[in-house]
């Protein structure tokens, strides 16, 4: 599950147009969503939960401690920083520093939840 979302995040990003909606496989009204002006870095934060939850899951199953939730988080941002430097070879793409920012509070974000979840389920 891991590798497909990080596929995902690859996919979307390498995308020729950052337009969302020209390529038809989003529902309308999430695609009027990630295309809006004002969603443009926010949307980045989407897979980036994702990806962050299904790390924390496997953090948890494999039981492993606190520097292994550092290193994966950093692991996350590492692949959103590849993923905006690939867009420079992209005519109509270019690296954007907030997507980077948003990538990583949404990894952030799915880490953390599942890592609060983890200490509810032991007490």
């Amino acid at each position: 599950m891991i590798a497909l979302t990080i596929g995902i995040v690859f996919g979307l990003s390498w995308l020729p147009n950052p337009h969302l909606s020209k390529y038809g496989f989003l529902p309308a009204r999430l695609a009027y969503w990630t295309d809006a002006d004002a969603n443009m870095n926010v949307r980045t934060a989407v897979p980036m939960v994702f990806l962050g939850l299904f790390s924390g899951i496997w953090l948890i199953s494999r039981k492993y401690g606190g520097y292994w939730w550092a290193g994966i988080w950093l692991a996350l941002v590492l692949i959103i920083l590849i993923a905006e430097v690939g867009q420079l070879a992209l005519p109509r793409r270019h690296f954007d520093w907030g997507d980077v920012m948003w990538g990583a509070l949404g990894a952030l974000g799915g880490i953390t939840a599942i890592r609060m979840a983890g200490f509810l389920v032991k007490k």
